[in-house]
């Protein structure tokens, strides 16, 4: 008898051993740490991306001071955004960006006021800026979106320094072939710009207009006070 019994508890522990090995801990979790709510995403309290906008230079331009329009005067962004949202419908915006600014100046569309002087075969204002650029956004809507941007409109404002303006004529001669003469800075391009916008947009997709509110040229020494278009109206895509 005593060896039946000998025998059914050593079948019993060589069972044991896999049950035991099959109580191993396989997933740990910190409850606390795991059920805290996201703070950053395209919905969330923050959310930061980069961006690419390109926009036309619209309006008119000082009497003395003939543009030509088109891709010649236009302005292009690149640029990183961080949104901070109080609510689903409001949140502010703040910008960091280089912007390239192009006025180019038509020649055969009358004469042109000091300090521009002769017509040339191609002539430029061109500004190399450093913005910043604050925005107080409204999200449509009155359901919950989710986790994504969603259609909204941005009140904007912005300003920063010109890092480089300058004034480029191009003329083809007979003797010395194609003549290109850069001004780096003359004391007639402003040093600093800024102004106000809007922004419409949808997702990573908007529709942006800038009115600048500073002078873009100082007035020359016995000359009227002349000054390039104000707005410039163009599309921004957003890298999420």
């Amino acid at each position: 008898m005593k060896n039946k019994y000998a025998w059914l508890l050593a079948v019993s522990l060589s069972g044991a051993g896999p049950v035991a090995r099959a109580q191993q801990v396989l997933l740990h979790t910190d409850v606390a740490r795991d059920t805290l709510a996201p703070r950053t995403g395209p919905n969330r309290r923050y959310f930061g991306h980069f961006y690419i906008g390109y926009g036309l230079v619209l309006g008119g331009s000082s009497a003395g001071l003939p543009l030509r329009y088109g891709a010649g005067s236009s302005e292009v962004q690149l640029g990183a955004r961080l949104k901070r949202r109080f609510t689903d419908n409001l949140a502010l915006t703040a910008d960091l960006r280089y912007a390239y600014l192009r006025y180019a100046l038509a020649q055969d569309a009358g004469p042109k006021a000091p300090p521009f002087g002769p017509p040339h075969d191609a002539e430029t204002l061109t500004y190399h800026q450093l913005q910043g650029e604050v925005g107080l956004r409204f999200n449509t809507g009155f359901r919950p979106r989710g986790n994504v941007v969603g259609t909204y409109l941005d009140l904007l404002a912005y300003g920063g320094p010109a890092l480089g303006a300058n004034h480029t004529t191009i003329d083809e001669t007979t003797t010395q072939g194609r003549l290109e003469i850069t001004r780096h800075e003359p004391p007639y391009l402003q040093r600093w710009l800024g102004g106000v916008g809007l922004r419409l947009g949808s997702g990573p997709l908007a529709l942006v207009g800038h009115y600048r509110l500073s002078e873009a040229l100082r007035p020359a020494e016995g000359g009227a006070p002349l000054q390039p278009p104000r707005c410039v109206l163009g599309l921004e895509i957003g890298w999420f």
